[in-house]
């Protein structure tokens, strides 16, 4: 299989510059600030009462979870929607449009460039996250939904980004819709698995929820095609191309 030409020159740009190391040392510098907060906190309560309690160390897993989910809701909309809007704002889309790739090779670099990135920040994190295999640990299960959640997340994110981008056309607009749609589901998501903690439920709802998100992914990479087509139908009448 041929290499997409636009996920080789963004992995490229990424391997040449200081933006993908200096996330990774960001994100990496807060989850080591919730992991020791934690470790004080239990070991400040051991000195007062005299007790440690060492279920207390599994809040360490749950700590350091959830501050990555918070730092891949926050990061991933500013990542994946500056990718289109940027070119876009500096007339360098049309430059893509004229060559010889079509719009989904350019939709699916871009989708591929952000998917690496925000994956390579869950890889970078483990070391934390294996540290609750110290004292104890975690069922494989749920183990496995959070990664699997964090996976889908991130392809979900990644396709909402390039669809902002390419219907506002403006980074602002794209940025505040998108912040905006993915708060507002990923907080109906957090309060419905909260409802759901105590129940034989919740395993079943984070379920619905991945194919839901499986199904807007699907939606937003079927509007970013038909969108770029469109607008480079727009601008160019009199130029046909088929779609490889």
């Amino acid at each position: 299989m041929n290499e997409n030409p636009i996920w080789r020159k963004e992995t490229l740009l990424f391997n040449r510059g200081l933006f993908l190391p200096l996330l990774i040392s960001f994100t990496n510098l807060i989850l080591l600030i919730l992991f020791i907060s934690n470790l004080y906190y239990i070991s400040l309560n051991g000195l007062q009462t005299g007790e440690i309690r060492y279920s207390a160390f599994l809040q360490i897993y749950y700590f350091v979870a959830v501050g990555l989910f918070l730092l891949l809701l926050l990061l991933a909309p500013a990542i994946t929607v500056s990718g289109l809007s940027m070119e876009e704002e500096q007339n360098m889309l049309e430059l893509l449009l004229g060559t010889d790739l079509d719009s989904k090779s350019i939709i699916f670099g871009k989708l591929f460039s952000e998917i690496s990135t925000l994956g390579t920040l869950a890889i970078s994190s483990l070391p934390f996250l294996a540290t609750v295999y110290i004292y104890s640990g975690i069922p494989n299960l749920y183990l496995f939904l959070y990664f699997l959640t964090y996976g889908i997340s991130c392809l979900f994110l990644s396709a909402l980004g390039i669809a902002c981008s390419l219907l506002a056309r403006n980074i602002a607009y794209a940025s505040i819709f998108a912040y905006g749609f993915s708060f507002l589901l990923y907080g109906l998501f957090f309060y419905g698995i909260y409802s759901l903690q105590k129940t034989n439920y919740m395993i079943h709802g984070i379920l619905f929820f991945l194919l839901f998100l499986l199904l807007l992914t699907f939606l937003c990479i079927v509007v970013s095609k038909k969108t770029m087509e469109s607008r480079f139908q727009a601008r160019n009448p009199l130029f046909t191309r088929e779609e490889k």
